[in-house]
């Protein structure tokens, strides 16, 4: 087992951005030796001590690049969040504000002085350098990479863009070269209604005489249609889109059904994810399995 590569961040500054939206500035020498991946939706997995004990747990990672948490161990809490800015030296990461929520109240209660481990970049988005048209939809947890991804369209791109948010007080004002369309949907989505994301998908009409490419970041079951849309009902290849569960809602209830689920079962779908076949098929069969036990 090879440790994984961690980095400290020493929290700096913290920052109201929305009434639902929380800004956390972290410096310190590991962030200035930071690189960035200068893709627009690169992410750090920031690792969580428990508030009980102090206990930090660590992933280990095999030869295949999988990850495994020593033996009787498990992490208190350890989740993805996007570099909102990048700058020498420092970077600010957004947190949705929301109860509950182990990273959301540290971002509300941390001060200056205070450190939080995090793993280095990585990003998803992979929009074709021809992709002159493309598509945005998230909700409120994918405004951050939204941000950096809109900043970073060149303005020969016509971008259209559909964003769930609870009321318009989170509504955040974007820049780009791009032109760019912003279609705002409130009090849907965002785990105090259904979402209107799927349907607001199968409404648009795609050019046909443009390269499109479309980008996805939403609660996990939400995206999971809007996928299944593109890559089965119009046949479109994966390198058009980049579809992504940024979360999942009723975290804790679906933690209780992981939890009894027939350990064959998990190994079935441990499995597929390690079987070296293309990722899209693997997804499809992942996700079948997850569907058909409630996930």
């Amino acid at each position: 087992m090879a440790p994984l590569k961690l980095i400290k961040g020493t929290v700096i500054g913290r920052q109201m951005v929305t009434p639902g939206m929380v800004r956390v500035t972290l410096g310190g020498p590991d962030i200035a030796a930071l690189k960035s991946t200068g893709v627009g939706d690169e992410y750090v997995r920031l690792f969580f001590p428990d508030l009980a004990t102090g206990e930090l747990v660590l992933p280990e990672v095999d030869a295949q690049g999988f990850w495994k948490y020593p033996e009787g161990k498990k992490p208190a809490h350890c989740e993805c969040y996007t570099i909102r800015y990048f700058r020498d030296g420092e970077i600010d990461l957004d947190f949705v504000v929301h109860e509950n929520g182990r990273a959301s109240e540290w971002a509300q209660a941390t001060k200056p002085g205070d450190e939080i481990v995090l793993r280095e970049p990585y990003g998803i988005y992979e929009a074709p350098a021809d992709a002159d048209w493309q598509l945005f939809v998230c909700d409120a947890t994918g405004l951050p990479a939204l941000g950096r991804l809109l900043e970073g369209l060149a303005e020969t791109v016509e971008a259209r863009v559909i964003v769930e948010v609870p009321d318009k007080s989170h509504e955040q004002p974007f820049e780009s070269k791009a032109k760019l369309k912003i279609v705002w949907l409130h009090g849907a989505g965002n785990g105090i209604a259904a979402s209107q994301l799927e349907d607001a998908v199968r409404s648009m009409t795609f050019p046909a005489d443009r390269s499109v490419y479309v980008w996805v970041a939403s609660e996990a079951k939400t995206v999971r249609p809007i996928r299944k849309y593109l890559r089965h009902e119009l046949k479109w290849p994966a390198t058009r889109y980049s579809i992504t569960g940024y979360w999942t809602d009723k975290l804790a209830e679906w933690e209780r059904n992981w939890g009894a689920l027939d350990p064959a079962v998990k190994k079935q779908i441990d499995d597929l994810w390690r079987s070296g076949r293309d990722a899209q098929d693997v997804r499809d069969d992942v996700e079948a399995v997850m569907e058909k036990f409630g996930l």
